[in-house]
């Protein structure tokens, strides 16, 4: 038995409807939409079987799994045997086929689930993808042992034989030559050539910092030596931290003077 002789499943969906469908009235497509809930003709099981380099869907009974009707995909002809509808993602044209006669008609095929719908045609896309790789690395295969060349391709990039291994490690006697610039040089210093003096092939030397600006009283003001430090004094008899300032100054001397008045008063002897 050869490999062509096996069949793979590619896809099994459990239930899925067939309807009749009228004729394409524009070159649009397709409209599930058109489709009557009476012209449903059939719901059973889909299947999508891989032989060799065919492929074809299955429509069988779920429960006996008797073969309704089978629509063949041919390499290349995808769009012709399943055209997907115009009007929704989940519903395609099959174009099935009798093996007898080999006269063929145009029925409507619905998913349930959108996610069905695309696993379906993926695993269509998925195998036609996979024959053209397997005759794209044979072709190949074969142009190599003749000795004639091998045109490239998006599909020939996953063939080992269309690459061949390069030695680039330097021979004996070759030399690089890498150009680099100095750390000193007005090219390499960069953002650092702003902030200082170079030195010869040096690193920047930065500046110090200045320091702050000494402080100027305004004219007509005189500092006054307190306890607590200097006050200013001048026209505004406030001062600089204003009248909250002042008022507590002179509260605070106020009471101290109060208790200093109150702890000798003059109607006691004196010892």
């Amino acid at each position: 038995m050869s490999a062509d002789d096996i069949e793979h499943t590619l896809f099994v969906c459990r239930q899925v409807s067939l309807y009749r469908v009228p004729p394409k009235a524009t070159a649009g497509g397709h409209k599930s939409g058109e489709w009557k809930v009476a012209d449903k003709i059939f719901t059973g099981r889909l299947k999508v079987i891989a032989k060799g380099e065919a492929a074809e869907v299955r429509l069988e009974d779920a429960d006996s799994g008797d073969l309704f009707a089978v629509c063949p995909v041919p390499i290349g002809q995808r769009d012709i045997a399943v055209e997907p509808a115009s009007d929704s993602s989940r519903n395609f044209v099959l174009r099935v086929v009798d093996p007898a006669s080999k006269r063929h008609a145009f029925l409507g095929l619905g998913f349930q689930e959108r996610h069905e719908a695309f696993d379906f045609n993926v695993a269509l896309s998925d195998h036609e993808k996979q024959v053209q790789r397997a005759k794209d690395v044979s072709s190949a295969a074969n142009s190599a042992a003749s000795g004639s060349a091998i045109a490239p391709s998006i599909a020939q990039s996953d063939a080992a034989t269309l690459y061949k291994k390069q030695d680039l490690s330097l021979k004996e006697g070759q030399t690089i030559k890498i150009n680099m610039k100095r750390p000193g040089s007005a090219e390499g210093a960069g953002l650092f050539a702003n902030l200082g003096s170079k030195g010869s092939g040096g690193p920047a030397v930065l500046k110090p910092l200045a320091p702050p600006p000494s402080y100027t009283p305004p004219q007509g003001q005189q500092p006054q030596q307190v306890s607590g430090g200097q006050q200013w004094q001048g026209s505004n008899s406030n001062g600089l931290l204003g009248n909250d300032f002042s008022d507590t100054s002179a509260s605070s001397r106020s009471q101290s003077k109060d208790k200093q008045g109150s702890a000798t008063p003059s109607s006691w002897a004196t010892f």
